[in-house]
């Protein structure tokens, strides 16, 4: 019996007769040969895999932070040309960094994009630009305003918080006893805002208008009378006043443009307008558009602390919209402070003050601001080149005028 259980140790019984001990470790080697093989391949895959995606991340920005760029360059008022390749979904693999240089020479930011042939141009206030590609609709932008059938927005308060870029605007509507010392600053650090100037404005100081387009900067519509547009101013309803229409509103920026061509060594506004009042509606958007124009406001918010309003029109110092220059600085400092927490923003500002004493004269902090942001990270550009970087093609607005 002792026997028998040894040999049971040694040998497996089957109805074919009896397998060897040999044949069994042959057996067993194999199927561990073949087992190593099989792990040793998916490994290998999954670190080639690993390696080519690490490999891509080195020179692509994330999907969900690339800026949204075009199939054609432009040339914007604010001197160096901007291009972009058009990222069709899963079709981009990389980008390169470019630095885009309307600051002073010693100081450089840099954006995201990929070079393209030449397509546009804008320079100093005309608008005229030569036919170029078409930009894709915004894949990711922070505005979600409605759009016309080219994928174009009716109007637009926030660029794509992808990139680390601020517009300054400037609205001209009556007064410019501001604009010196707002265009000394701006040419003294090398920045290019975009203005916002009324027929009236135009008429009344043509020299200003002439200086603040050979200064490179960006001229949009403000309308020719600044007239109120809805019924806000009294019943806070953003209704389509009485007396407005399609025609009366083409009307107002028609003359505008006119009277910038006459009067201002034949300047053309870029494409842009901007509602008096901040009085609009989709309606009324939809209007200007039809006659060449998209809405340009500025970064909206449920309080003053979140918007970029700076209150400068405000005079009345009992008034609890009244801020003084220092509460501007602080909360623009304050929203820049996040991280990208003034990517994209549209600051409202004007050319013009009411407000007699100058340490209340908001204007005063704008070189301080300036240099602030700049030491944050954030670069002034022009509304046309925020659009750009959100991948807005305003080509694709109708803007042929013959005078």
């Amino acid at each position: 019996m002792q026997r028998r259980r040894a040999s049971l140790k040694f040998h497996i019984s089957t109805n074919r007769g009896t397998v060897s001990p040999k044949v069994i470790v042959a057996t067993a080697a194999l199927f561990l040969s073949v087992c190593a093989s099989v792990f040793t391949f998916l490994a290998l895959t999954k670190v080639e895999t690993w390696m080519k995606s690490n490999s891509a991340g080195a020179h692509a920005a994330p999907a969900a932070n690339r800026p949204v760029g075009a199939a054609a360059g432009y040339q914007y008022g604010d001197g160096p040309s901007f291009s972009a390749a058009a990222p069709v979904e899963n079709t981009v693999a990389e980008t390169n960094a470019e630095t885009v240089t309307d600051t002073p020479p010693e100081e450089t930011f840099s954006i995201q994009s990929t070079p393209a042939p030449a397509g546009t141009e804008m320079s100093g206030g005309s608008s005229r630009r030569r036919p170029g590609g078409h930009i894709p609709p915004p894949q990711s932008s922070s505005q979600t305003s409605p759009r016309s059938s080219g994928g174009v927005p009716f109007m637009f308060n926030n660029a794509s918080t992808a990139v680390n870029l601020f517009a300054l605007t400037f609205d001209g509507g009556s007064s410019a006893n501001a604009a010196g010392d707002i265009l000394d600053t701006l040419a003294s650090r090398g920045v290019k805002s975009t203005v916002f100037l009324t027929g009236a404005f135009i008429k009344r100081y043509p020299q200003i208008v002439t200086r603040i387009a050979a200064e490179g900067h960006e001229l949009g519509n403000h309308t020719m009378n600044h007239p109120h547009l809805t019924t806000y101013a009294e019943n806070r309803a953003q209704t389509t006043r009485p007396g407005v229409s399609r025609a009366s509103l083409a009307g107002e920026l028609t003359a505008a443009e006119r009277l910038l061509f006459e009067r201002a060594g034949n300047l053309r506004f870029a494409p842009l307008w901007r509602a008096p009042f901040g009085e609009y509606n989709r309606e009324i958007c939809e209007w200007a558009f039809s006659a060449g124009y998209i809405h340009i406001g500025w970064r909206q918010g449920g309080s003053w602390r979140v918007n970029l309003d700076s209150n400068d029109w405000v005079t009345d110092e009992s008034s609890p919209a009244y801020r003084t220059p220092q509460e501007v600085f602080d909360k623009i400092a304050a929203i820049a402070q996040t991280p990208g927490g003034l990517n994209g923003g549209i600051i409202l500002m004007h050319l013009g003050t009411e407000r007699a004493r100058r340490s209340e004269q908001v204007h005063t902090i704008l070189g301080k601001l300036i240099d602030t942001l700049r030491g944050m990270g954030y670069k002034p550009v022009t509304v046309s080149t925020l659009l750009y970087h959100s991948g807005i093609d305003i080509d694709m607005i109708d803007f042929d005028k013959d005078f």
